[in-house]
């Protein structure tokens, strides 16, 4: 009995002392007050919190779930019909659910100012995630809005900043691209790595070589250089700006190159008419075992057309058949674009019509290659089979077949063409204008030309050069220049396309002090180098006065080297100062 009492003693005595520290434990658990680095998700979980706030919250996030997937699924109108069910079924998004919806409605104008307004009244328009996508997707049709919204919003962080600036950058306002980085760095904001990649492109694209290089050291400074995407930037941006030199630097420097370094980097030479190295640069990457993908296919393709070495384009040809690129329609357009410029027309017609489907730009290449060729009548052959297939032409195929009407002679081909592209086309596309200059001055219907080119109210470069060289090809050499001097008045700064037209028609016309004195101009007064094109006008113009030892003298002089195109100029004029002396004989 003791030994029964004993034990019941010991037992009481324990269950006492548990409930005595349970006590003391359940009091300092109610007096814990919670830090803020202990997650919504613990707190929720706790026993003491209600359960149908609980409930209603699990209830929201299982509906922002199911819309945010939609949205990454890229089943826009789905998550938006979701999201309106979710409000007739009286559930309150929070301000995640807001957000998903936004980005489901970027291309829906409409319905994305109707959630902007919901944002506003649930109290969410200073969340600085809710106002960056609005930014983004008001951007996208509509930047003063965008700009509003930004400039209203008081506190910015980096992401907001960014995306500002990268939305200027897609709809190609450069310009306030820079001055809102700078903005930034003047507010004390420090730029992340996706900052920099989204400014550098401004710089590229507005050949800001001088911005692009303080950006380029400013990355170092706070060594985000290391990124392949800011490195990849930079490449662009040396190439975009002429500088390969500093281009080819950068490239070097990158450890762990990736696809999109090779493809930036041989399209830079490709831009900078440097083809050899493209395709140098092609021969490591394949020794790098990086595959090529179709964009890198079509920059090599590309150069091959440059490089007028039909042998090693058929050889690029067998690669592209063999690793099974000939089933991408663009990389067979560029090929067709490639013999089409090295004057392998059969080959590119005999490849046209193995490409099913043909999609417009493919009837547009083939066309353009007819037109160009020795076979231009061959262009109306092709656009009538383009008709067949119920495909509409557009303004770039009218360009190629007004330039087959020019080199045929056919006048009446060419006004039916004209008639067609006024009834069809609204005619503002310059270069569809500078073919019906061209077209007409070609047949001697100058005062057609000059009639078109005055009442075109925004000419371009392409006009006023097609309008100089009409004038040479006539013998208008005097009007020529002052046509010339009138695009200049115009504040029209020229390029080397138009100093082609020039040079031509002073040489055409016997302007010899004319052309010396605009060919000096050209990279004086200009900042235009010359090519070889340049240097043919002032060959054919020293060979045309008889005075062929000073046009070899200068071909020995050229800082390039010359191609077929100078020697046969240099030779024509031979036979023409020969037949003179025959003559005078």
């Amino acid at each position: 009995m003791s030994s029964f009492l004993a034990t019941r003693f010991v037992v009481e005595w324990y269950m006492k002392s548990i409930g005595e520290n349970s006590y003391k434990l359940f009091a300092k658990m109610s007096k814990r007050r919670y830090s803020s680095g202990i997650s919504l998700n613990v707190r929720e979980r706790s026993f003491f919190v209600d359960p149908i706030k609980f409930a209603e919250k699990q209830n929201v996030r299982s509906w922002t779930s199911k819309i945010s997937n939609l949205v990454r699924e890229n089943q826009s109108i789905e998550a938006i019909n979701l999201f309106k069910t979710m409000l007739r079924n009286e559930h309150k998004p929070n301000y995640v659910t807001v957000l998903s919806v936004i980005r489901a409605a970027e291309n829906l104008e409409s319905t994305a100012r109707c959630v902007h307004g919901f944002a506003i009244k649930l109290g969410f328009e200073l969340e600085l995630p809710i106002v960056t996508a609005l930014v983004g997707v008001y951007s996208t049709w509509n930047m003063d809005a965008a700009l509003k919204l930004f400039n209203r919003t008081r506190y910015k962080d980096v992401i907001l900043w960014s995306a500002m600036v990268s939305a200027c950058v897609k709809s190609g306002e450069y310009v306030d691209a820079i001055e809102l980085f700078r903005k930034m760095l003047s507010s004390s904001v420090e730029p992340n790595y996706i900052s920099i990649v989204g400014i550098v492109p401004a710089c590229a694209n507005l050949g800001a070589l001088k911005v692009g290089k303080e950006i380029h050291a400013y990355s170092m400074k706070i060594s985000f250089i290391s990124h392949v995407n800011i490195q990849n930037s930079l490449v662009d941006m040396y190439a975009k700006c002429g500088s390969l030199k500093a281009s080819v630097a950068v490239f070097r420097g990158i450890e762990k190159k990736d696809l999109v370094s090779w493809r930036t980097m041989i399209h830079g030479c490709v831009e900078n008419d440097r083809f050899n190295e493209a395709l140098s640069l092609f021969s490591q990457m394949r020794y790098c075992c990086f595959e090529p993908d179709d964009s890198v296919i079509r920059e090599v393709i590309g150069a091959l057309s440059e490089l007028d070495e039909i042998k090693i384009g058929q050889c690029f040809h067998s690669l592209v058949l063999k690793q099974g690129y000939l089933r991408c329609v663009s990389v067979v357009t560029a090929l067709l674009h490639m013999y089409g410029d090295l004057c392998e027309i059969e080959s590119a017609r005999s490849l046209f019509d193995r490409l099913k489907p043909r999609d417009l730009i493919a009837w547009s290449t083939m066309i353009a290659a007819y037109a160009q060729s020795e076979l231009p009548s061959n262009a109306f052959d092709i656009y009538w089979q383009m008709q067949s297939a119920n495909e509409k032409p557009n303004e770039i195929i009218y360009v190629s077949l007004l330039q087959a009407c020019s080199s045929m002679a056919a006048e009446e081909i060419g006004e039916g063409i004209h008639a067609q592209v006024i009834k069809i086309v609204n005619i503002s596309n310059p270069f569809l204008i500078s073919s019906l200059i061209d077209m007409y001055c070609k047949f001697g219907r100058i005062s057609q030309g000059t009639a078109i080119f005055s009442e075109f109210p925004n000419k371009d470069l392409i006009c006023w050069s097609s309008m100089i060289n009409g004038y040479g090809i006539n013998g208008h050499g005097n009007k020529a220049l002052e046509c010339f001097l009138d695009m200049l008045n115009s504040g029209i700064k020229p390029n080397d396309v138009v100093f082609i037209s020039v040079l031509s028609a002073c040489s055409h016309c016997d302007l010899e002090y004319e052309g010396w004195n605009w060919f000096y101009a050209m990279e004086e007064r200009f900042d235009v180098t010359p090519k070889l094109a340049h240097y043919a006008c002032m060959v054919d113009m020293l060979s045309r006065q008889g005075n062929i030892e000073e046009a070899l003298e200068f071909v020995n002089n050229m800082p390039i080297e010359p191609d077929k195109r100078i020697w046969g100029t240099l030779l024509a004029g031979c036979r023409k100062t020969r037949s003179r002396a025959d003559g005078k004989r």
